[in-house]
């Protein structure tokens, strides 16, 4: 079959979304189908083998050097079938005619606060942006019991689960120049990474690890850096928060998020990975820190709950707003686990890609 699959962003970046696109896309390639991705331009993209179609911020309106519109670039390809990865705010769910295409499945994504918007009478086009979603043949959710699976069940969108996975950290690339010893470390490792942002909460996780007294015992390494002027604004607050208070500097803050062989090397030489983030789907990080064995620990965001919250390798807070002594209990409650065997058993490509090929009737 000749598969499309349409993402805001693609590889180099390496978030979520961008990440789920290419492991799905790559591994229908692998099962001898022909693959070609749609995407916004990113200076730093190399040669993928396969594909690749820039048009500027993933919209199908106003192709530069045609009048009509850029939906025709679907009936230009003639692909049997479309995949695409948006959020309710994505370009293509208003830009992009669904109908063009004889088969079409939308992996959706949708977190606390864009759910919060919605019933706070926010988002003016919401009627004309669910129409657009009921168009497509299949609906995709990676949650459960996550904002995104409210928002289609208030709406009546009838739709599939299918979780999310992640690549394999243990057989992935590595910094092997990064070692504890160059780093500084001597102790164990308490370790998350991602862009400094409210959203993400970094400041509550080092808050709670400096008045736990677990510094005598662990690390904090966070591994990230702000994007935009209130990112950067938060990343200060964090910082003064280290200089002020970490006086045996047990807290590492390291820039960059954008590099697998590095995340890859921190989540083999962590032992506890931990996730304090206000809002998500089913976050990749949890999912890569699984593949590499490690213990972990999050909040109650997203699908979280539905999805890990009977596995034993890990711990689901009780609340967001976690306290220290939440912190340290969920700390010693999960040490020395390992979660290798549920990522194993639930989250693989190998499961994920034969759920998206019984949607084409690939089976």
């Amino acid at each position: 079959m000749r598969l499309g699959f349409v993402s805001d962003f693609y590889y180099p970046s390496i978030g979520g979304t961008q990440m789920l696109c290419k492991g799905i896309a790559e591994w229908f390639r692998d099962q001898g189908h022909d693959i070609e991705v749609i995407t916004s331009a990113d200076k730093n993209r190399e040669d993928m083998n396969y594909p690749v179609h820039e048009i500027k911020g993933t919209n199908f309106i106003n192709r530069p050097y045609n009048l009509e519109g850029y939906n025709d670039i679907l009936s230009e390809q003639k692909y049997d079938a479309l995949f695409v990865l948006a959020d309710l705010f994505s370009p293509s769910i208003l830009s992009l005619d669904s109908e063009i295409v004889r088969k079409t499945i939308l992996i959706l994504n949708l977190d606390e606060n864009v759910y919060r918007w919605i019933h706070e009478g926010k988002i003016k086009d919401l009627n004309e942006r669910i129409e657009a979603i009921k168009k497509y043949s299949h609906i995709v959710s990676f949650c459960q019991g996550a904002p995104v699976n409210k928002f289609l069940d208030e709406n009546d969108i009838k739709y599939h689960f299918i979780p999310n996975f992640s690549r394999d950290v243990i057989y992935g690339e590595k910094e092997r120049k990064i070692t504890k010893d160059k780093l500084g470390i001597t102790k164990k490792i308490i370790f998350n990474h991602g862009n400094y942002e409210i959203r993400k909460n970094q400041h509550t996780l080092m808050k709670a690890f400096l008045e736990s007294g677990l510094s005598s015992e662990y690390d904090l390494v966070l591994l990230g850096s702000p994007r935009t002027s209130d990112d950067k604004a938060y990343f200060n607050i964090c910082l003064d928060l280290k200089i002020k208070y970490d006086k045996t500097n047990s807290i590492k803050m390291f820039k960059g998020t954008n590099n697998q062989a590095l995340i890859n090397q921190m989540l083999s030489i962590s032992d506890i990975y931990f996730l304090p983030s206000l809002a998500e789907g089913l976050p990749l990080v949890l999912l890569e820190a699984m593949s590499a064995g490690l213990p972990w620990i999050s909040t109650p965001v997203g699908g979280v709950p539905k999805v890990l919250g009977s596995l034993s390798s890990g711990k689901v807070m009780k609340d967001i707003n976690f306290q220290v002594v939440d912190f340290l209990e969920s700390i010693r409650e999960v040490e020395n686990k390992n979660s290798r065997k549920d990522w194993e058993k639930y989250f693989t490509i190998e499961r994920a890609g034969k759920q998206y090929a019984e949607l084409l009737e690939l089976k």
